[in-house]
């Protein structure tokens, strides 16, 4: 067998790499290739999580990724919670268009006014009709930070706006948070990064100010992220020095500890089939120790820990590295946690109406609101006297 250039340093590092992990494996299942097989880097990192997924069911890492230089890139600022670009979310519109779905305060696209729901008609002059969304994204994400930019939109109800502003860094909030009436605090968490707990910190602490007594978290969608992050949020749902997750790996089984007391607030905890990892980490954690009211729908069940590591070429590999389980070291790995109220969302809800942030329109978030105003009018109940005999 020999590896083709110019791509051959980049294939032959992965492989080398990925050794001792397919050590194993191979005994079992040899991978049987043709003579002079030309193998790039790609097909090189596909061929390996092949062999890692081939193994005996009980070493399966059915998580096992392999991402090329480009692809691990932009883990690794998902990861680390910021880039250089304009500081917006894109999604296709209903024609395929890549549309404005959001725009992160205090970055160059919310300093310029840019727009939920502009269309991206022309960058600098160039059409970008044809691109799909993750295309006009790569585009902009291209660019280093200072770089001047002109776009050109399509604004519902006003035609074509232009817009000149400059690229930036720009640290992408995992969160977003308002107070409801009645003294309630909305957090909804997307994703957990570097940067979530301190987002988190800020947040709930911004809501007490405002006068918040009782919180709703919202974790339907999110689909986990950094541990770290996670393991932070615990800390305000598990009474201090109490174990907050269970870590089980090569070494042996150990624990988290809380290191702040837990929060005194009636609290409800939305959930969905798409809440999974990191995400389950902290519901588990809030339910095990009696916290939180878990309503919506059963989560995803994954209970793993995966790192992300970058090979010599500049690829990336996602493993599994360990397994957990909650505080009261139940394994939820397959299996989820089931939520105390069940509520789905409605079949016929809008498919955006769970990042509205709006009871009107979040059927679920409006039966946690409900259930909460319960929580809350209970706690204010003064406790019953005690008698003397």
């Amino acid at each position: 067998m020999f590896i083709t250039k110019p791509k051959a340093r980049r294939a032959l590092g992965l492989l080398l790499a990925l050794l001792p992990l397919l050590a194993a494996c191979l005994a079992e299942q040899p991978l049987n290739l043709p003579e002079n097989a030309a193998i790039d880097a790609a097909a090189a990192g596909s061929l390996a999580v092949d062999a890692l997924a081939a193994q005996k069911p009980a070493r399966h890492d059915r998580y096992a990724i392999y991402y090329t230089p480009e692809e691990y890139a932009e883990q690794f600022r998902s990861v680390v919670g910021s880039y250089n670009g304009i500081g917006v979310y894109i999604y296709p519109d209903k024609a395929g268009r890549a549309m404005i779905y959001g725009v992160m305060k205090g970055g160059p696209a919310y300093e310029a006014g840019i727009l939920p729901g502009d269309v991206f008609l022309r960058l600098n002059g160039e059409d970008l009709s044809a691109l799909s969304y993750d295309e006009v994204s790569d585009s902009l994400i291209g660019f280093p930070a200072g770089t001047k930019l002109e776009l050109t939109f399509e604004r519902p109800g006003e035609g074509e706006v232009t817009v000149r502003l400059e690229t930036a860094k720009v640290e992408v909030p995992t969160l977003d948070y308002l107070l409801l009436p009645d003294a309630m605090g909305l957090i909804k968490i997307g994703s957990f990064n570097r940067n979530t707990g301190e987002q988190f910190a800020n947040a709930y602490n911004d809501l007490l100010e405002q006068g918040m007594q009782g919180l709703i978290l919202d974790l339907r969608d999110n689909g986990g992220g950094e541990m770290n992050a996670a393991l932070q949020i615990c800390n305000y749902f598990v009474p201090k020095g109490e174990p907050m997750m269970y870590i089980t790996d090569s070494s042996g089984v150990y624990y988290y500890t809380s290191n702040r007391e837990a929060i005194d607030l009636p609290a409800v905890i939305l959930q969905n089939g798409h809440t999974a990892s990191a995400s389950e980490l902290v519901i588990g954690a809030a339910h095990d120790c009696g916290l939180a009211t878990l309503l919506g729908e059963t989560t995803y069940g994954k209970g793993i820990v995966q790192d992300l590591k970058k090979l010599a070429s500049g690829a990336g590999l996602r493993f599994t590295s360990a397994k957990y389980s909650t505080a009261h070291q139940n394994d939820i790995h397959g299996v989820g946690i089931a939520p105390d109220i069940v509520f789905p969302m409605p079949e016929d809800a809008d498919g955006l109406a769970a990042y509205t942030m709006d009871p009107e329109f979040d059927p679920q978030l409006a039966q946690a609101v409900a259930v909460l105003a319960e929580k809350m009018a209970a706690a204010a109940e003064p406790a019953p006297a005690e008698q003397s005999n």
